[in-house]
């Protein structure tokens, strides 16, 4: 079935400008058939679409689908951009169909990319929703600093940082022993974390994660962790 971004108007759901042309000149529907709105609140809206023009096209008479594709517990992954954006929105694709709950994009001392196009970044975030039929699309925000995030954070946090002098915890295990607990998960840049940051991060009671023996891009970090959390929802259920 084909899924749409829109808008509740009363008990219709009118698909959004663009997502209606798409309706309307490249899958040609027609009145009558039937389609999934998202409103990225949650739900998915079913029903007939009616109007279908151009510029508009309506839901009528939508059956609201509750929670629909959500994912248990509560992910917020904390990441430094990449470079190259690419990876970036490959990262935020992959998180979202893996059910991230929401996304910050830190500022670091050695972070490479501090200006983003949040407004392509949300488009990203949009399309992912659509493909893995995730009603909810995850808060983005940033970029912020370090720490701001840390002062305004609740929760379980977590900071994978290489530090092989220092103990540290695999996230896997962490995130399985308190499986029903928020967590946010921070990820440094390419050049990893500053050990002030990291120190800053341990005296807000962030606890040191590794990832495993394999030295990870920072996409491929982000990813691991939105994984470990995804299969600790899936064992919790």
């Amino acid at each position: 079935m084909h899924h749409f971004w829109g808008v509740r108007q009363g008990s219709d759901v009118a698909l959004l400008e663009e997502e209606a042309r798409h309706a309307h000149a490249v899958l040609r529907l027609r009145d009558g058939d039937v389609v999934r709105v998202l409103d990225g609140l949650g739900s998915a809206w079913e029903g007939p679409l009616r109007v279908v023009g151009k510029k508009g096209a309506v839901v009528a008479q939508a059956r609201e689908l509750n929670h629909y594709g959500a994912v248990s517990g509560h992910l917020h992954l904390a990441v430094a951009p990449t470079k190259n954006m690419d990876r970036i929105e490959w990262l935020l694709e992959k998180a979202v169909e893996l059910g991230v709950h929401e996304v910050s994009l830190l500022e670091c001392t050695r972070s490479e990319r501090r200006h983003l196009n949040t407004d392509r970044l949300i488009r990203v975030m949009q399309a992912a929703c659509k493909q893995s039929q995730k009603g909810q699309l995850p808060a983005l925000r940033g970029p912020i600093r370090v720490a701001d995030l840390l002062g305004e954070a609740s929760g379980n946090m977590a900071i994978a940082a290489l530090r092989p002098e220092r103990e540290s915890a695999a996230l896997p295990a962490l995130l399985r022993a308190r499986p029903l607990e928020p967590w946010t998960v921070l990820i440094g840049p390419e050049g990893d974390f500053t050990d002030a940051e990291v120190d800053q991060a341990l005296a807000q009671g962030a606890e040191l994660v590794h990832l495993g023996t394999h030295r990870l891009r920072t996409e491929t970090a982000g990813l691991y962790a939105v994984a470990a959390f995804a299969q600790r929802a899936s064992d919790a259920q």
